[in-house]
């Protein structure tokens, strides 16, 4: 269930000023307490501010009941939502002053299930950490300065006077109404299928009393104050100088297009050297389900969702209009999977399965983004209106970074108002909401508790992505640029950061707003395959051989292999879920003993976009679509199961609506990956020699969960009904594994490939082969590269079997590698740190550096393959700065895909990398009776020549007379994936028509 784990808190917890939104978890047990008051007596007399406690649990009232309330009714009114509670200063002198009113709230949450503590119950409390200003003449809102400045702590006021005070407010008032009509509404829309409506005759009929809605409010105060488990709170002083440094932490990300892995490393101002041990893993809080913590490589999909940490209406009335914002629009991992499968339909476009696959895509929609609201009755408004998206354009530019020639009157220049972001630009949003949670996480007091240096602010020093070996440089220094992006932008919406101008050039930059506390860089600078060597290397000679590397390499090499100028050489194969990349290696020891040096030299470097995804699409066609259309066959014909699956799996269609295409990207994202994920697990732990090809069958009630298998399943059955297949039940299916048939799937999907990187291996004499990436634990790819025998068998290491050590982040009990996806990111923490930081492992991570894979330049044919005839430019040296295409033409009559490969092979698979296609339509009808065109290309450079070294664009254009044309009648455009429409996760389309 990943809920956050419990931590006991000191008497006074410190809090960060400016740290975002913090959460602390509490817990208590219910059941089986028979102490704990759950019936409360109130008198509501007209003289009181709010209604009055007049008696507890079975004591007798002490003066007149006006109505009871117990603790179901409580549950029913606040149970899962956020409410304003009153933590406010305590007088040195005793008791409370009259606020902060609004910075702390509280959400009380039933769990299905007893926590490992035996706690049926979670209280999380979430507290806005800006500061405030408090004047005589004004409502306390939020802490300040002042407060700050003086030690002054905070606490759960729960006496009387302050909990009748605190609950009189008016705004407070119209909170408890809110969630009591909510209340009712969720009710009504179990009973009845349309929309109902509340009015004030239905709410009045269901209180007690005129305020029983407020009384209930009153109730839970009273709750939590008898709980006596929340801590004191206090703001640590960053006003006061001179001010105690912050600790720097470094944030590592491997991006992937499937799942992404995040880790946190901090530096002491009293260390000499890094402990790797104490990495922690970045850690995503669900902001739908706030007891929930997500600390594994989690799911790269984002969906557009507004954080709502409580009423914004209702908590502008207090006085303060900005509390609880939560500034980013864009929602990732275990969450955005969440709101995917609750999707009607109706809302529009919400998200995507990666921003990575469209880096791209700078194109704006043409129909605005939405955001993805559970729940709600109607069209879903814009994803826009929160403090990150009056920041950015509508295409999802930062307003600040937007060039100096665009006119000052363009909409460009403009905060959104339609939310037509480009797909590339929701990297952005997708990086944002990642380094919120990161920076709210290191500052978290859960996390600084744990760690040395806890009454410390921590401030981000360093952001590391790694990237696939074989990602094109155009789209690393796109990622590059929205990386930046997301760090100004959320360093803005903090308060952190400042749009100044460059008296220089009049443009616009992002700067700190604290001198200690500067914008942390932005490094991608490795390879996933070259980072995981290095995660390698570390277990191997600093942990294994105490630092004697060459002792190490001397073990690992090859027997009778010379190596006049290298130690040895190792190979890494990542296969991870959109890319696979090779990386070879050669290693040189500089020094003695364990006082040496480790420097590295690429010998060859290649990707290919074909991988695990590729691999969880076969098996959902045969495996999940096979039983489907099994279970169909025994009630309809042949060509009537044909074209229901075809219509529902299949391509778009012009009878297709909207409703249609959302269930088949549901079905593909939400149910059919599901069950291939779990078949997948069930055949990583699969021995073909033990004779055992069977496992239990899968039913999709314990795959995707009971929310998922209630809304989702039920609306893909309705689509089979509408379609004749009345008495099928997707539901009622077992999905059988046979381990021995998924192998051959797996290996119809990998094999040529897998061999074709083993002969890269052994024509390069690498010592040992290391396998990465999720995908690498599936036996057939072991298998298939042990048969090629381009390497003996005990030199290829499967690094889920490696065993690593106590120091690895993701170690498993054994100190296994638990999943190969989190080798990259630990890999390039050790690049980061291995520069002096590391004892025992001195790595110069610097030699390695990112080389272009082009050498020939061509035309790609559907199988992504660049035949010899369809090369236009060979001989390609994209990584002298001084290198030019050459002169010369290639002829042009139709779309083309566009892309480069790096061997004088032409069954070597190519990457693409552009297409080209006429201007317009209009221009299309027009120039095509004048083809074949004739195109010449060139190369781009940026400012000082430092443009982006495999970056295109048309030079010249002629007719086939030869008659020179505009070179803006034939479009040019960086495009990594063949439909421009979308991956497969994204379309749901997973048969052919």
């Amino acid at each position: 269930m990943s809920l956050a784990p419990l931590l006991k808190y000191p008497p006074v917890v410190w809090l960060t000023p400016r740290s975002g939104i913090q959460f602390l978890d509490l817990g208590f047990r219910l059941a089986g307490d028979r102490e704990r008051v759950s019936q409360w007596s109130f008198y509501d007399g007209p003289d009181m501010p709010a209604p009055r406690i007049v008696g507890r649990g079975g004591e007798a009232a002490r003066g007149r009941v006006s109505y009871e309330v117990d603790w179901r009714g409580v549950l029913e009114t606040f149970g899962r939502v956020w409410v304003p509670v009153p933590f406010f200063r305590r007088e040195q002198a005793g008791g409370h002053a009259d606020g902060p009113i609004n910075w702390a709230r509280a959400q009380v949450i039933a769990l299905d299930q007893p926590d490992d503590l035996g706690n049926d119950h979670r209280l999380v409390l979430a507290f806005d950490t800006n500061l405030g200003e408090h004047h005589a003449d004004m409502a306390y809102l939020a802490p300040t300065n002042e407060d700050t400045q003086r030690g002054a702590q905070f606490g759960f006021a729960a006496n009387e006077q302050a909990v009748l005070w605190y609950a009189g407010r008016d705004w407070i008032g119209q909170w408890c109404r809110k969630a009591f009509t909510e209340m009712i509404l969720a009710e009504e829309r179990k009973r009845s299928r349309a929309e109902p409506v509340i009015d004030a005759a239905m709410i009045n009929e269901r209180l007690a009393g005129p305020r029983e809605d407020v009384a209930r409010y009153v109730a839970l105060l009273d709750f939590i104050g008898a709980l006596k488990i929340t801590p004191n709170l206090g703001l640590i002083d960053r006003v006061s100088k001179p001010r105690a440094t912050p600790i720097d932490v470094d944030l590592v990300l491997d991006l992937g297009n499937s799942r992404t892995c995040g880790l946190l490393i901090e530096t002491h101002p009293d260390e000499t050297s890094v402990d790797l041990a104490q990495a922690v893993r970045l850690s995503l809080r669900d902001l739908g389900m706030p007891e929930r913590l997500y600390s594994d490589p989690f799911d790269s999909r984002i969906e557009f969702n507004k954080a709502a940490i409580g009423w914004d209406d209702i908590s502008f009335l207090s006085g303060r209009a900005d509390a609880f914002g939560w500034p980013t629009v864009a929602r990732v991992g275990v969450e955005a999977q969440r709101l995917a499968a609750l999707r009607r339909g109706s809302e529009g476009a919400t998200g995507m399965s990666s921003p990575k696959r469209y880096l791209w895509d700078e194109t704006q929609r043409r129909d605005g983004w939405r955001f993805n609201t559970p729940g709600l009755v109607g069209a879903s408004p814009f994803a826009m209106g929160v403090e990150f998206t009056t920041l950015v354009n509508d295409a999802g530019e930062p307003l600040h970074s937007v060039p100096e020639g665009v006119p000052i009157n363009d909409d460009a220049r403009f905060p959104s108002i339609r939310a037509l972001y480009a797909r590339s630009h929701l990297m952005t949003f997708s990086l944002a909401e990642i380094l919120l949670q990161a920076l709210c996480m290191m500052n978290a007091p859960a996390h600084r508790l744990r760690r040395g240096n806890a009454d410390l602010p921590r401030r981000l020093r360093r952001v590391i992505l790694t990237v696939p070996t074989g990602m094109p440089q155009a789209e690393r220094q796109i990622l590059e640029q929205r990386a930046q992006a997301a760090r100004d932008l959320i360093y803005i919406c903090l308060g952190l950061g400042e749009v100044v101008s460059d008296g220089e050039d009049a443009t616009q930059k992002v700067r700190a707003t604290e001198d200690d506390h500067p914008l942390p860089g932005v490094i991608i600078k490795w390879d996933e395959a070259s980072a995981t060597q290095a995660a390698y290397l570390y277990s191997q000679v600093a942990i294994a051989y105490g630092g004697d590397a060459k002792a190490c390499f001397a073990r690992l090499r090859r027997p009778g292999r010379p190596s006049p100028d290298e130690a040895i050489r190792l190979a890494t194969l990542d296969i991870g879920g959109g890319t696979t990349d090779l990386v070879i290696t050669g290693y040189r020891v500089d020094g003695h003993g364990a006082n040496v040096t480790l420097f590295p030299k690429q010998i060859l470097t290649e990707g290919i976009s074909l991988a695990g995804d590729d691999v969880v699409k076969a098996i959902i066609a045969e495996h999940v679509l096979g039983p489907i259309r099994a279970a169909l066959s025994l009630r309809a014909s042949e060509e009537a199961v044909k074209s229901v699956m075809a219509r529902m799996f299949g391509g778009n269609r012009g009878d297709m609506d909207v409703e249609e295409q959302l269930r088949r990207q549901q079905f593909a994202a939400h149910i059919g990956y599901p069950l291939a994920l779990r078949m997948i697990v069930a055949y990583e732990g699969w021995d073909r020699l033990s004779g055992d090809n069977r496992r239990d069958p899968l039913v999709l009630k314990d795959v995707v969960g009971e929310v998922i298998d209630r809304s989702l399943v039920a609306r893909v059955d309705e689509d089979f009904r509408r379609h004749g297949f009345t008495d099928f039940s997707l539901r009622d299916l077992r999905f059988e594994i046979d381990l021995k048939d998924i192998d051959r799937t797996t290996r119809s999907v990998l094999t040529d490939m897998l061999r074709g990187f083993a002969e890269l291996v052994h024509r390069n004499e690498a010592d040992v082969l290391i396998l990465s990436g999720r995908p690498s634990r599936m036996p057939a790819v072991r298998d298939i590269l042990t048969e090629t025998c381009g390497l003996p068998p005990h030199r290829i290491v499967p690094l889920h079997e490696f065993r690593v050590g106590q120091w690895y982040p993701f170690r498993d009990h054994e100190a296994h590698i638990a999943d190969p996806k989190t080798t990259a990111a630990v890999g390039a923490m050790i690049c980061v740190l291995g520069e002096g930081r590391l004892r025992n492992f001195n790595f110069r991570a610097d030699h390695l550096v990112p080389r272009s894979t082009a050498r020939f330049f061509g035309k790609l044919d559907s199988n992504n393959k660049l035949a010899d005839q369809d090369v236009f430019y060979s001989d390609l040296d994209f990584d002298d700065p001084d290198y030019e295409l050459p002169q010369q033409t290639f002829e042009f009559r139709t779309p083309m895909s566009l892309g480069t490969r790096q061997f004088a092979v032409d069954w070597w698979s190519g990457t693409r990398l552009y297409s080209i296609d006429y201007a317009s339509p209009e221009v299309a009808e027009s120039l095509n009776k004048r083809t074949p065109l004739k195109v010449e290309l060139q190369r781009v450079q940026g400012r000082g020549g430092k443009g982006v070294i495999d970056a295109l664009k048309i030079r010249r254009v002629e007719d086939a007379e030869g008659r020179s044309l505009a070179s803006n009648q034939i479009r040019l455009w960086l495009q990594t994936i063949e439909n421009q429409d979308g991956y497969w996760l994204d379309t749901g389309i997973l048969q052919e028509n």
